[in-house]
């Protein structure tokens, strides 16, 4: 069952976000419309019931549950899997989690991309149907899906970091050419002139061979050992399993912010990255709201109590 539900961490690594009960949107902000039944928890104004609940439960695993099931294992052992993977703990703290992302994110300033919202609920919506009110309604939820994930998705880059280095390389075959490159450098030819008629890398070639902000591990161990250790704005060499790279590293940082979801996301470092830096963060931001009133938990709700989705017969 583990592939079938997700935690918050496996929900990073796979952009699983999913869209609680039924919301809308005001310039960005995101909050849940009221339901009825008893509350789950509150944060701020925003109320979560436990049919919100029920529902996320149908939305995440209720297709997982009824695969399980068409398999042929029954429902104590689905039960006992969910129970021993602690699945509808994980889905409350991460229905939690994404209303206090959301509410941080408006809270700093962040909004949300229209052209971005509309090309995620492009990828997703069906060709067009005779029965318009309802692919409407449908339009509407994945816009908020779509908005609500964006924030949440900017928060978690925002606050994941790690050690970078900036910096500009020419690649070429042999030590010979990379030692004339370094010469023409030191006479004053620019080193993205240089980049565009020379590097074997063509795709950063086009770019004068920047290679933009590159977090701690993602490049050949040769290449980074030079980047965090070489004078900045010092033109030198160094060989790997590439051929020789003539670089420049114009700027470093210690515990830099990614700067999108994306480039976490491709990052080979991603999950020692959030986990040493984002968790500790996420859980500091949970405890100051409960501490403040902010985020309201049920005492009397236990999610445990909630049935799984089982397919109706």
């Amino acid at each position: 069952m583990r592939h079938r539900l997700y935690s918050v961490a496996l929900s990073l690594a796979l952009a699983l976000f999913a869209l609680t009960g039924c919301q809308s949107t005001d310039n960005g902000a995101l909050a849940l419309a009221p339901s009825d039944g008893p509350v789950v928890f509150r944060v701020g104004t925003t109320a979560v019931t436990v049919e919100d609940f029920r529902q996320r439960m149908e939305r995440d695993i209720g297709a997982g549950v009824a695969s399980l099931a068409s398999d042929g294992q029954t429902r104590e052992q689905i039960e006992e899997q969910a129970n021993q993977q602690n699945v509808r703990q994980v889905i409350l703290d991460t229905m939690i989690q994404e209303l206090l992302l959301a509410q941080a994110a408006r809270q700093a300033g962040i909004g949300v991309d229209p052209v971005a919202v509309d090309a995620a609920v492009a990828a997703q919506v069906a060709p067009p149907i005779l029965d318009v009110a309802p692919m409407l309604s449908d339009t509407t939820t994945l816009r908020v899906s779509a908005a609500r994930q964006q924030l949440v998705l900017a928060m978690i880059a925002r606050n994941t970091r790690a050690d970078m280095f900036r910096s500009r390389h020419i690649l070429v075959s042999d030590e010979a050419v990379a030692d004339t490159i370094l010469a023409d450098l030191a006479a004053g030819k620019p080193f993205a002139d240089l980049a565009q008629e020379l590097s074997t890398d063509t795709a950063s070639a086009a770019q004068g061979g920047e290679l933009g902000w590159v977090p701690r591990g993602d490049f050949v161990p040769e290449y980074e050992a030079v980047a965090f250790s070489v004078a900045l704005n010092t033109p030198t060499k160094v060989q790997s399993q590439f051929g020789w790279h003539v670089l420049v590293v114009e700027e470093r940082a210690e515990n830099r912010p990614f700067e999108s979801f994306a480039q976490l996301q491709a990052s080979k470092g991603v999950q020692s990255y959030y986990e040493q830096s984002f968790v500790p963060w996420y859980d500091q931001l949970r405890s100051a709201a409960e501490a403040s009133g902010d985020l309201q938990i049920s005492p009397n709700f236990d999610p445990n109590n909630v049935p799984l989705p089982f397919p109706e017969l």
